[in-house]
């Protein structure tokens, strides 16, 4: 059978989904779903660990709780898809991580064909505006590579904004532009900080060595941001 169907990772928090102790197939789903779709990180115990997308990085005990499974009978159902070439697993003494093998077959192709399709009128109306914007506050007049390689970058973050069902408004987004290019020396720092925050799913952009509030010891709100623009919610 051929053809796909879209899954939204929400499914992940119907209580029909876990209310149960989870069939193979549906623990096999549920590791397409937990598998990350971007590039990403996180730390364990201050040890940073990267993720590439198509992984997935969860320890048995969480895994099998969330399964409702005994840890034997995890461990034999991720060796048995080791077996069939349909994962890889990485196990060390910090964190177990599972890569998903052929991820793309399972995400992209025809899936991306569509939301190409879907989403291109908006993303060049996008792409216009954000290249406008940058030229502008950037005062970099005809250097066009320059704008190009912010322009990557904001897309990436408006398109995760996006998915979070986030917008700025035409003057938000003027005003994260000029924050940005007063804030960031380089297209690589601006990059560093977006993957970052995307990584953290917080809601705005922060700095890495910056996310904790001016009072000591009280976490910093993750949905607030080192940048204030207006969004429409």
């Amino acid at each position: 059978m051929e053809g796909w169907i879209k899954l939204h990772r929400k499914l992940q928090d119907n209580g029909l989904w876990t209310c149960e102790p989870f069939t193979r197939g549906q623990a096999w789903v549920d590791l397409l779903l937990l598998a990350s779709h971007t590039n990403s990180f996180f730390y364990v115990r201050g040890i940073k660990i990267n993720l590439e997308r198509g992984q997935l990085a969860w320890g048995e005990v969480k895994l099998s709780e969330r399964w409702k499974w005994s840890r034997s009978k995890l461990r034999k159902f991720l060796n048995d898809l080791e077996k069939e070439q349909q994962i890889e697993q990485q196990k060390d003494n910090v964190i177990q991580i599972v890569t998903i093998v052929n991820y793309d077959e399972y995400q992209q192709k025809e899936q991306q064909n569509v939301q190409q399709k879907d989403n291109r009128k908006t993303t060049e109306g996008q792409q216009k505006d954000i290249y406008k914007n940058v030229k502008k506050y950037k005062n970099v007049k005809n250097d066009k590579k320059i704008a190009e390689d912010y322009d990557l970058i904001f897309i990436e973050w408006f398109s995760y904004k996006d998915e979070r069902k986030e917008y700025y408004v035409d003057s938000g987004m003027k005003k994260l532009i000029s924050q940005i290019f007063n804030k960031y020396k380089t297209a690589k720092e601006f990059k560093r900080d977006v993957d970052f925050s995307m990584a953290k799913n917080y809601k705005g952009i922060f700095t890495e060595n910056n996310t904790t509030q001016n009072r000591p010891g009280k976490p910093r709100n993750p949905n607030s941001s080192d940048f204030s623009t207006n969004e429409n919610t």
